[in-house]
């Protein structure tokens, strides 16, 4: 090979390496709005699982919430989750829940559901992690 073949080869390799470098992988942003992101804590990435809706409401002085998830890809996915409760001044109320596994096939919307187990209970954050199945 002479030295303009060469020289040719080597720079479109390094402009094809610059290019792979420069583009990320387009991945799903874990929540919907800004506002349901505020609720989230992350344990890693959640590998195309996007928190879409979420609500609470108080039912018999208990905070009740419901979130609805959707898996954006075509693979399956496994979602661990839990909610943690807070009370007014920012503490958290109770123990604190186990983590509840979730199967997500591709392309599939599912609910989760949390209730606090005290009236003491104003706030909530859903802990959140996910893997390949």
């Amino acid at each position: 090979m002479n030295l303009n073949k060469r020289s040719l080869v080597v720079f479109l390799a390094s402009s094809l390496l610059a290019l792979s470098v420069g583009v990320e992988a387009k991945t799903a942003d874990p929540a919907a709005s800004e506002g349901i992101a505020n609720k989230l804590i992350l344990r890693g990435g959640l590998k195309g699982l996007q928190v879409i809706d979420l609500r609470a409401l108080r039912k018999n002085d208990v905070l009740v919430v419901q979130a609805e998830i959707q898996n954006t890809n075509k693979k399956d996915l496994r979602l661990y989750y839990r909610f943690r409760w807070v009370d007014e001044d920012g503490m958290q109320v109770g123990s604190g829940e186990v983590w509840k596994p979730l199967m997500f096939l591709g392309k599939q919307n599912q609910f989760i559901k949390g209730i606090a187990g005290s009236p003491k209970a104003v706030d909530f954050e859903i802990e959140m992690s996910a893997e390949g199945r």
